[in-house]
């Protein structure tokens, strides 16, 4: 089952905001502050309560432990804020709870993954047991989940899903991951064992994409939530990662990234091919009213409010100024 379509109403930069999405890849993009990183927590957290049924105050542990009643709203004035995901041919129902509302699909359960920008499995040693412990622990529920799942048992044998995916990250990574005594490593496939913590930043992000998948966290009819792919790997690595992105699709993983990369988000152009679902969604601020629009187009090439193709052409055109003066 896959999420046809969400909305947002009073919810921080989003005033009444409502967006059809794909069942495949779904790529965000827009200028900082448009709500992108908002909107992809607010869809986990709705996937969240679609599993504890009624504990509407993981909504706001996805954004900070012990989140104060009222920060999310746009407007404190309105009454509630209303965080809803449709799925096609399925009534919803609602859960309430002071000036919070989430409408879920009556029976849906929606497992989902979120990855965070930040790295987390570095901090993994006592990091659970540090937020267990602490009522102001300063990080949200996004960051304790991942380390969560990413800390789970594997597989003996790789899912299916994983057979053609495994194979791009090891290759990436020159090895597989380990989870000892609280600690991650990558074991490199010359045999030395590397700390998570010292590894190179991009790599960490392959390997815990390695290890969701070897703790059977990314599954057929799983939902993927990433935050920022592309931040701090090496751009030699764009096209194995979207390659990678494109093969879980097509195994019923839909998809929700976003991105400020030109080369990571044209990929998606130039390596789908025509039975692949992917739809850019392009947020941005209408001049007149200054609220949260979305532009979405199947291609990247075509979305007229495109602040990552612009900076892109304005470097081609002062190159060639600077070349053209020579």
């Amino acid at each position: 089952m896959s999420i046809e379509s969400i909305g947002l109403k009073n919810f921080t930069v989003f005033e009444d905001f409502q967006l059809d999405v794909s069942s495949g890849i779904n790529v965000f993009i827009g200028e900082n502050g448009t709500g992108k990183t908002h909107l992809l927590k607010a869809l986990y957290a709705a996937c969240e309560l679609s599993k504890t049924g009624n504990k509407i105050e993981d909504l706001l542990k996805c954004f900070r432990e012990n989140q104060q009643e009222g920060n999310l709203l746009r407007n404190k004035n309105i009454g509630q804020l209303t965080i809803s995901i449709f799925s096609k041919g399925i009534v919803t129902y609602k859960i309430c709870e002071g000036k919070y509302s989430v409408e879920i699909p009556d029976g849906a359960k929606f497992l989902a993954v979120y990855i965070p920008v930040k790295d987390m499995l570095t901090h993994a040693d006592g990091f659970l047991a540090m937020a267990n412990k602490y009522r102001d622990f300063p990080f949200d529920k996004t960051l304790t989940d991942i380390v969560i799942k990413a800390s789970q048992w594997k597989v003996k044998q790789p899912p299916k899903l994983a057979l053609a995916i495994l194979p791009i990250l090891e290759e990436m990574m020159d090895g597989t991951v380990v989870f000892e005594n609280d600690e991650f490593y990558i074991k490199k496939n010359r045999g030395q064992m590397i700390l998570f913590e010292l590894e190179a930043e991009g790599l960490k992000k392959v390997g815990l994409l390695w290890q969701l998948l070897m703790t059977d966290n990314l599954d057929e009819d799983c939902i993927l939530i990433w935050d920022e792919p592309e931040a701090n790997l090496n751009p030699k690595f764009l096209p194995r990662i979207v390659e990678c992105l494109l093969e879980l699709s097509r195994h019923g993983v839909q998809i929700f990234l976003s991105t400020h990369n030109y080369i990571f988000a044209k990929y998606f152009d130039v390596a789908k091919n025509e039975n692949d679902s992917v739809l850019f969604h392009s947020l941005y601020f209408e001049e007149k009213t200054q609220r949260v629009k979305c532009e979405t187009q199947p291609y990247f090439e075509n979305l007229k409010h495109n602040d990552i193709s612009a900076a892109f052409n304005e470097l081609l055109e002062h190159v060639y100024q600077i070349q053209i003066g020579d």
